[in-house]
């Protein structure tokens, strides 16, 4: 492959991250970076993964995340309005404020599960099936 082709190919998954990141603009700034790390991270692994890295593949890969706006919707899941309240008025009970860590580690979770899912998917995708032995 030439490294124009691989030029084109990086271009279509920074494309993608770049959509991402604008569908995002309403998150936590340090949160979109971690969710456009990880996503790049996982493109990554899928890319390897690949027998030969094709335009095709790669939008396969892509395709398989999702568009932009939907990630944006899930990551935004959770998430509340960014308001300054001063350290007195916090009057929440601890059960809520556990409730919430627990809510937002439970989010985390899912979302690693399902990029393992899809990391493992394209893994099995990928290889060749097993040979047929015929007596």
């Amino acid at each position: 492959m030439t490294q124009q082709q691989m030029d084109r190919l990086d271009r279509l998954v920074e494309d993608y991250l770049g959509a991402v990141s604008y569908a995002c603009a309403d998150l936590d700034p340090q949160r979109r970076d971690e969710l456009i790390d990880e996503l790049r991270e996982h493109i990554a692994a899928a890319r390897e993964a690949l027998h030969e890295q094709t335009e095709a593949a790669i939008r396969t890969i892509l395709d398989r995340l999702g568009e932009p706006a939907a990630i944006a919707e899930e990551a935004g899941i959770g998430e509340l309005p960014r308001r300054p309240v001063p350290a007195a008025a916090d009057t929440s009970s601890p059960a809520r404020r556990s409730s919430s860590a627990t809510l937002g580690m439970v989010l985390g979770f899912m979302l690693l599960v399902i990029i393992i899912l899809v990391v493992a998917s394209l893994l099995v995708m990928s290889e060749p099936p097993p040979p047929v032995v015929r007596p």
